[in-house]
């Protein structure tokens, strides 16, 4: 994702700072040695090691959950649409083909909430603990990261809300498949499919003549994509909040 110079409610992003100019060149090594023993005991790495292990651990089961749910919406719309351009019912397979789509964004919505849980705590060891032990100690990163992250594991929160969470596994992922679905069933409703062999398009008076037959089929679509859309709005708008990556020709200070 992007970054921009915003932090997300509920202590998304606190205590992170900027990072270090300069690294290991501003102090020498001797020098970095002593503050990281200042900083931490050798008991104290131990833990912390253990305790990065463990939150990766997590990390790569909850992305393994997101992966197996993004694999059943795609074999589940492929399915359903070779089904519907031969079946008769083809309105009501795409019905049930949205309806099974916004179940599956859903159930990966909230996988990827707990899986972003996971993502903010590694960011954090990532940043204020692995990242100055590598660049030889020069200096621990500013902000007030140890109080954040010991009240997340004292009382643990979500990063983001449900409906962002849906917002962005649909720009990721979902929306491709809506709008697979959607042009398979206008095609449906106006005759154009490879059922009829015609691929033109059609009159205005067959036009009208369609949404008159369809119009409770067209309504059902007008219900499922109008959250859709909101929600791709806001996926789109809070799309370059919690930065992963950095575009190499245009850093910028990071947040978690």
């Amino acid at each position: 994702m992007e970054d921009r110079e915003q932090d997300l409610p509920g202590g998304r992003g606190a205590g992170m700072g900027e990072p270090v100019p300069g690294g290991a060149d501003t102090i020498d090594d001797a020098g970095g040695r002593e503050a990281l023993k200042r900083a931490f005991s050798s008991g104290d790495v131990t833990a912390m090691v253990h305790f990065y292990r463990g939150e990766m651990n997590r990390l790569t089961i909850w992305r393994t959950r997101m992966d197996v749910t993004t694999n059943w919406a795609i074999i589940v719309t492929i399915g359903l649409l070779s089904l519907s351009l031969k079946h008769p019912s083809a309105d009501s397979i795409l019905v049930f083909n949205l309806a099974a789509l916004w179940v599956l964004l859903a159930m990966e919505s909230r996988r990827y909430r707990f899986y972003d849980v996971w993502r903010w705590r590694m960011r954090i060891l990532e940043a204020h603990f692995l990242a100055p032990i590598v660049s030889g100690g020069a200096r621990m990163p500013q902000g007030p990261w140890r109080k954040d992250l010991t009240a997340e594991l004292l009382y643990p929160t979500f990063k983001i809300s449900m409906r962002e969470a849906m917002g962005r596994r649909l720009l990721r992922n979902f929306i491709y498949l809506f709008a697979l679905i959607l042009a398979v069933a206008l095609g449906h409703v106006f005759g154009i499919s490879p059922a009829t062999t015609s691929w033109g398009l059609p009159a205005g008076e067959l036009i009208a003549s369609a949404i008159e037959r369809n119009w409770l089929f067209l309504l059902i679509l007008f219900v499922a994509y109008v959250p859709m859309i909101l929600l791709a709005i806001l996926g789109w708008r809070r799309r370059k909040v919690a930065v992963e990556l950095h575009d190499p020709m245009g850093r910028r200070p990071y947040r978690v």
